[in-house]
């Protein structure tokens, strides 16, 4: 049975993460371990005493237990929850460390986090939750916009610079498994100069076509020093679902998700951002 992590704050944006994943996930029967744990500065704040830090944490566990209470009913609710199995987890930790602590103990196969640290403006804040997730536990994350709207898979969008051989074998695993598997595969080389692969280039992209052989997919290039705004058009004409990438891929992370240089971006605010990590595979 699958284990999917889903970190909440109880906002608008991380219920619609959780209505998401349910709707990618329906076909299957899954554990989701629902995760509320400190913000990152909540254990900075310098209180003038030892008894009013006690008080304040008191309140907060009290205040915690209520909400989380409260989202496991609303879920309950639901038409599409399923015959999933909902479990509630409070953790003093900050959130990366809460994170890692559950990857360990409950193999989780999947992080799903609200997009809530995403101006709408397009460019996600530095040292982000999600950057920090992305980037310091070993597990993929699935990132999901407050205005993303689940519907079937029809298109995925693999960005790509046929660097890295693993590659193939990651995404052709993924794309095997239920809610993933009757959508085309859009490989996007995404270059600043040139168009022109090296020996190892073409020997990877020629790894991903044998491998999706069997399975609709294409293979595209855009040339365009701003990286983000490539994909953006690229969304945009194949009216793209899902947005996949390779977590080790950090140079493609930094350019379209951590660190882009165009000031408005639609697909900030409406496509899920899946980065693959090979421990789960």
């Amino acid at each position: 049975m699958k284990n999917i992590l889903i970190l909440t704050d109880f906002s608008k944006k991380s219920w619609n993460s959780i209505i998401y994943a349910l709707g990618l996930f329906q076909n299957e029967q899954c554990n989701f371990h629902l995760l509320n744990a400190e913000n990152r500065n909540d254990n900075e704040i310098d209180y003038d005493s030892y008894n009013q830090v006690e008080l304040i944490q008191v309140k907060s566990k009290r205040d915690s237990k209520r909400k989380i209470d409260a989202l496991i009913d609303k879920i309950n609710t639901l038409k599409i929850k399923g015959n999933h199995t909902f479990i509630p987890i409070l953790d003093e930790n900050n959130i990366v460390e809460a994170t890692r602590n559950q990857i360990k103990t409950k193999k989780i196969d999947l992080i799903v986090i609200g997009a809530n640290d995403i101006p709408s403006k397009g460019q996600i804040n530095r040292n982000s939750i999600s950057e920090e997730i992305i980037t310091k536990v070993k597990c993929s994350v699935l990132v999901v916009p407050e205005i993303a709207v689940f519907s079937r898979l029809k298109e995925i969008a693999f960005p790509t610079d046929y660097t890295n051989y693993y590659e193939a074998k990651l995404l052709h695993y993924l794309t095997s498994k239920s809610g993933y598997n009757s959508a085309a595969v859009r490989f996007l080389y995404l270059n600043k100069l040139s168009e022109i692969l090296n020996k190892e280039q073409l020997w990877n992209k020629e790894t991903l076509q044998d491998y999706f052989a069997d399975k609709q997919h294409s293979f595209h290039s855009e040339t365009n020093k701003n990286f983000e705004e490539s994909l953006e058009q690229f969304i945009n004409k194949k009216q793209i679902d899902l947005i996949v990438l390779a977590a080790k891929n950090l140079n493609l992370l930094e350019q379209i998700l951590f660190r882009p240089q165009t000031a408005t971006l639609n697909y900030y605010s409406k496509t899920p951002f899946l980065a693959l990590h090979q421990s789960n595979f």
